[in-house]
């Protein structure tokens, strides 16, 4: 599958998105911050790519954050 290349931001923004979706209503969501993603070498999956968003003490929904990161992972790569 193709990937989109995009800005950190704008997959910092695609993933605060998508995890905006799933939280609605979830107070404890709010204490949830989605770094810039990190560039590193392509892995075999072609992902250049990681974040590791973090969670306040109380949050426990890192499971589905951490599905939604890898969801974009796969669809977008920072670019060279």
């Amino acid at each position: 599958m193709p990937k989109t290349v995009c800005s950190a931001e704008q997959i910092r923004d695609e993933t605060q998105r998508r995890v905006a979706i799933i939280s609605a209503g979830i107070l404890d969501a709010l204490r949830v911050r989605i770094p810039l993603p990190k560039r590193h070498p392509p892995d075999a999956a072609g992902r250049n790519w990681n974040m590791v968003p973090l969670n306040e003490e109380g949050t426990d929904f890192a499971d589905e954050i951490r599905r939604i990161v890898e969801d974009v992972r796969t669809e977008f790569v920072l670019p060279d």
